[in-house]
Formats: C-alpha cells, structure tokens, sequence
C-alpha cells in the first residue's frame, strides 16, 4: 500500500543531466534576484552527514525524494515531497540522502533571504496589514519548523520559483511582490499546524478546530463556532480567515476531504459510505469538492493507495 501524502507537494522541476554534473550530491543552480536567492539542489547517491548553513532566513521544500534532516540536537526527521522547512539565520543541519540513486534523485527547492529583508517585509505587513487577533503581529515561529504544505502554500512557493527561474526584467518587481505573500502563508500554515499539533492551546480557535474534528460527520453551524470562540460571527470570519489563511467553511471542507482520505484506506468502505461517514448528503458534490483538492476522483485516489 502507498504512503498516504498529507501536504501538497511542488510542481517538480526538469532535473539536470547527471553526466555533465561535478558532483552528485547537493548538486546545485543559483538563481539570483534583488532580495532572495533560490537554490535548486539535487543528489544522485547514497550519502549521510551533510552539511548545509545559510545566512539570513532558509525557506526549503522538497521536490523529489527523501533526505532526513538533523536541526541542532533534535532528532532526525523524514523530509518528503509535500513538506516545507523554514531555519533562522545561523541555523546549520546535517542531512543524510538514504534512498537517492540516478533513478531515485532527491531535488529540493531553497529560497534564501537576507533577514533585513525579511524584518523589513514583516515591519510593512504589521503597519499596514496589522492583525486583529489575539496574536496581534505577522511573526514567524520558529518551533514550528517543519510542516506540510497547504495548497495556497503551495501555489505561492511554485510562482517564486518560476519568477526566479525566468528571463523576464521585471521579474525583481514580480518577485519583491509575491515574497510578502510567501511569509503571510508561511505564517499561516505554521499558524494551522500548532493547532493541528495541539500546541496553541491558549489560541482561542484551538477549540473550534477541536470541536469540527468531532462533529465532522454533522451539520456543523456558524453560530456554535462563533461561540467556542468567544467572536461575534463578523470578527470570528474575519480572524479565521487571517489567522489561518481558509474562511470556516473552507477549513471544515478540507477536513472533510483529509477525513475522508483516510476512511478510503478502508478497501471495505464505498465512496458513498466515506461520502456520508465525512458529513456529505450528496456524492456528487462530495466527488466534485475532492477532484478540486486533490486533483482526481475518490475513487481514483482509493485506486492508488491501495496498489
């Protein structure tokens, strides 16, 4: 059976031709603009224990394949399509390629930015775009390092890296300009994985996205999230949607889906059980609404985990 992908993986790239490569591992293509630098890395063998550091802010994603990462003296961890890693200045990790051969490369995408750069674009945000929560700033959480893509994660990271990647003279401007929007979701993703992780118990919507994991298969109704929130319903939309970059009921769709990819694990479940088991009264929009997020049908995705 196939690993279940939970994050939204990048739009891969044409990889290199490993015969006119120097070295095949961490192989790397420098993309140089006004204010961040991406680098696309790529390793064709087995290896362990390198090391990579940067200046400045780290924002890396996977593309292909499987390195494990070692952060400082935490523990290694699996780093895989799908996922993102954002380090602070000064930060060094060591990384071992356990599965990478010329069939199976390993390609990252890092995009490196000045941390004057990146206090200045997060000064801008808070003056002109302040938060009306209770978090009260744009910040990134640097305990919150690694974590999965979303789709709007996602689909800000793929337009970077083609800006960069593209001989167009206004691309500094182009780049300058989706850069904020790279940290507004970067923050918010990081913001939806601490309540996902339980660690923003002190987060008054910690408590709404408890309460629509456990009512997923029911109507769930505005005015009782309003209330677990202690928000009247304009501020409470308001706040969600900042907060976590996806309005309520855009949430507790998605919620629906991830359960429902899940159930559909199960060969002995129909898609009209899983349909009804998530909260939905009709197939055809719940076939609709998962096509939508994750590009093919229930019953093609339950195909291929279940090879």
């Amino acid at each position: 059976m196939n690993t279940i992908n939970n994050g939204y993986p990048l739009q891969t790239i044409n990889l290199s031709d490993t015969k006119k490569l120097n070295s095949l591992v961490e192989h790397r293509r420098v993309f140089n603009l006004n204010h961040c630098e991406l680098n696309i890395f790529e390793t064709y063998r087995q290896c362990s224990d390198v090391v990579l550091s940067y200046s400045g802010l780290v924002i890396t994603s996977m593309l292909r394949g499987k390195k494990v990462m070692h952060l400082s003296k935490n523990p290694g961890f699996d780093f895989l399509p799908g996922e993102t890693v954002i380090l602070p200045e000064g930060i060094s990790m060591k990384v071992d390629f356990p599965e990478a051969d010329e069939k199976h490369p390993v390609q990252c995408a890092t995009i490196a930015l000045d941390w004057n750069v990146v206090t200045s674009m997060l000064d801008f945000l808070n003056e002109y775009y302040p938060r009306k929560d209770e978090i009260s700033e744009w910040k990134l959480n640097f305990s919150q390092y690694h974590f999965y893509n979303n789709r709007e994660l996602a689909n800000v990271m793929n337009k970077l890296i083609s800006i960069s990647m593209e001989d167009d003279i206004a691309k500094d401007a182009l780049a300058d300009l989706t850069l904020k929007s790279l940290l507004i979701r970067v923050i918010q993703t990081q913001n939806m994985a601490m309540v996902e992780d339980g660690l923003a118990t002190n987060n008054r919507f910690a408590t709404v996205v408890e309460y629509i994991r456990e009512h997923l298969p029911e109507k769930i109704g505005i005015d009782v999230l309003c209330q677990k929130a202690c928000m009247s319903k304009s501020g409470f939309f308001r706040s969600f949607k900042e907060t976590f970059g996806l309005s309520p009921m855009e949430f507790i769709i998605r919620e629906r889906i991830s359960l429902a990819k899940r159930l559909l694990v199960n060969p002995t479940a129909t898609v009209t059980d899983v349909c009804f088991q998530v909260g939905f009264n009709n197939l055809h929009y719940f076939s609709r609404l998962f096509k939508m997020l994750e590009g093919i049908t229930p019953t093609s995705y339950r195909q291929t985990v279940l090879v």
